[in-house]
């Protein structure tokens, strides 16, 4: 059983989305890591700019309630009917659609970014400007703490006992059958799965084995009959529990090397890792002349550090910091498609023109823009394009077609079910979510199929920094001749090479600036800080270039005697220096 990451067999993704344990459980022993497996992760090599693709993970937490919520964004390329998912859960859980807008405006907004404001020591100039290396899609200011450290026949009836695999439950979610099974047997339970269309690995026995006997039952989904792959949204599964988990045993069967894991946490604090370690990156190993474009590598080897079970805070903050464009607007609850025979009405308005009344799409430069993920494959399925014509084409001048409509798949009543299922309440649960908690952490690390032993846990302290800014800034000091200096406050300064770019820095210099154990609560415990080991490689590599700001020099004198000309050339400066690090980054 292989991940849907695994580009040559992607027909089945065995994973698991939360650990719901119980209220006595709440103390969170090193032995609730156990408890839960499957994967959340990464297909891409690279967290910046925006990752769109592989998986991430959303955990709302209400302690208050004691439930736990788990929205799983799934990204699959692939035939639709090939396309099937099992999740481990310790319970029957809730099951809902949820946004994939929400996805999309958290990752634009939590990005981490890398920045450099320029101070031009040559001409007593210092201004911001210059120099912004982005690894999200919007560049903000801000400072950085580095002290802070199928097929419908395969499904069996509810309550059906198969040998040894009996059906718990069965529903349909958005696109997706579910059956909820639970088995005596790993081998009986992958005899079950085989007959109802899912591929089967060997390696996954013993690991569904470790489930079964931890208590666990299972979610089987697939797309119903004639449901496209674009069709797929977030699934949003809620349990009883406080405690998160993101389960990586399973995954090892068809991980690759150093897989990307992201998560978000929505909750009144910050959250943090329990059975795994929290590392500070060394901002000297990230590139920050080139748009931190190692970012992904500087994690990889810091997390190594940590024997590669850590986790890297990339933000946290407000979620009022995450834009609510397109989750949701009370004028789409004024759509109402139901009892309409045909999407034209007499006076002619159709269907499209509603939709682009209330901001869902707009077709009327005769290309459709589509305002939110879900509303093309609504479209396609309600409004099928003719045999041989454009689906833009029909849709920007639907009254054109008017014979050519077909008047099977139209259904104005399930039309507004399905616009309400997969588009309204998602994007009003969304706003409410960003709305209703203080606080939002992301979170990413890299893993390796040798190192999913444990499936992290996470908590949640108001004992350490509650924010992190995405934005990383240093400060760039341009001198008249030689290297650049890069300020970080903490480290050491470091020297550019002499064309300004990021310089080979010694074998040995660590990528984690510190890696440290946060307890439940409690300020941080330091196990290993590298700061001197960094500032000692640092002042080592600086002793390669020379850094001139022109004190003693012709370029002193000839330039500080007219402070008017040097501020003159200012606009020079700006576009030579813009000029000079295209031509170096290119």
């Amino acid at each position: 059983m292989h991940s849907l990451l695994d580009p040559p067999r992607r027909a089945l993704a065995l994973r698991a989305v939360a650990c719901a344990l119980p209220v006595v459980a709440i103390a969170l022993t090193p032995q609730i890591a156990d408890a839960c497996g499957g994967m959340f992760c990464d297909a891409g090599p690279s967290p910046m700019p925006v990752d769109q693709t592989g998986e991430n993970i959303l955990f709302v937490v209400d302690h208050a309630a004691q439930r736990v919520q788990a929205h799983i964004q799934i990204q699959y390329t692939g035939d639709a009917q090939s396309f099937a998912w099992v999740i481990p859960v310790t319970s029957i859980p809730d099951r809902r659609p949820g946004s994939e807008q929400l996805f999309t405006n958290l990752l634009a907004a939590t990005a981490p970014s890398y920045g450099l404001t320029t101070t031009f020591e040559c001409y007593e100039y210092s201004g911001g400007g210059g120099g912004w290396g982005c690894g999200g899609d919007s560049c903000c200011g801000g400072e950085t703490d580095y002290a802070e450290s199928g097929d419908s026949d395969g499904f069996m009836g509810t309550g059906g006992d198969t040998g040894g695999v009996t059906v718990l439950d069965r529903d349909i979610v958005g696109p997706f059958y579910m059956d909820i099974i639970e088995a005596d047997d790993a081998a009986v339970m992958m005899q079950w799965l085989g007959d109802n269309g899912y591929q089967q690995d060997p390696d996954a026995a013993p690991i569904l084995q470790e489930y079964i006997d931890e208590g666990h039952v299972f979610v089987a989904v697939k797309l119903v009959n004639g449901a496209d792959v674009d069709e797929i949204l977030p699934l949003v599964i809620e349990y009883d529990g406080v405690e998160p988990c993101v389960p990586l045993r399973l995954t090892r069967i068809a991980a690759i090397e150093d897989m990307g894991v992201r998560t978000f946490f929505l909750s009144e604090q910050r959250a943090a890792p329990t059975n795994y370690k929290h590392v500070l990156l060394n901002p000297a190993r990230i590139d920050w002349v080139s748009a931190a474009d190692n970012y992904n590598e500087a994690v990889t080897r810091a997390v190594d550090e940590a024997e590669g079970q850590a986790f890297v805070t990339e933000f946290v903050g407000s979620p009022s910091q995450v834009s609510q464009t397109g989750l949701y607007s009370p004028s789409w609850t004024t759509l109402s498609f139901a009892g309409a025979a045909s999407p034209i009405k007499a006076g002619g308005e159709t269907a499209i023109d509603a939709l682009e009344e209330v901001g869902l799409v707009d077709c009327s430069a005769g290309d459709c823009v589509f305002l939110h993920p879900m509303i093309r494959p609504i479209l396609s399925q309600f409004l099928p394009a003719p045999a041989g014509v454009a689906e833009e084409d029909f849709w920007s001048d639907l009254a054109a077609f008017a014979d050519m409509i077909d008047a099977a798949a139209w259904d104005g009543a399930a039309m507004d079910a399905m616009l309400q299922e997969r588009i309204i309440g998602p994007g009003e649960e969304a706003v409410t979510l960003l709305k209703d908690y203080a606080t939002l952490t992301r979170m990413f690390t890299t893993i390796s199929p040798h190192e999913m032993t444990v499936d992290p846990t996470f908590h949640f302290t108001g004992d350490i920094a509650q924010t992190i800014n995405q934005a990383k800034v240093a400060n760039q000091v341009t001198a008249c001749r030689g290297s650049n200096r890069i300020e970080f406050g903490n480290p050491h300064a470091l020297l550019t090479d002499e064309s300004g770019l990021w310089p080979e820095l010694p074998a040995a210099m660590p990528w984690a600036l510190e890696v440290q154990q946060i307890p439940l609560a409690g300020a941080p415990m330091v196990l290993q800080s590298n700061v001197e080991i960094i500032n000692a490689k640092i002042d080592e590599s600086n002793e390669r270039f020379e850094f001139d700001n022109g004190l003693s020099g012709a370029c002193s004198a000839g330039q500080r005697a007219n402070t008017a000309w040097g501020l003159s050339m200012i606009g020079a400066i700006f576009s030579l220096a813009f000029w000079t690090r295209r031509r170096r980054r290119g």
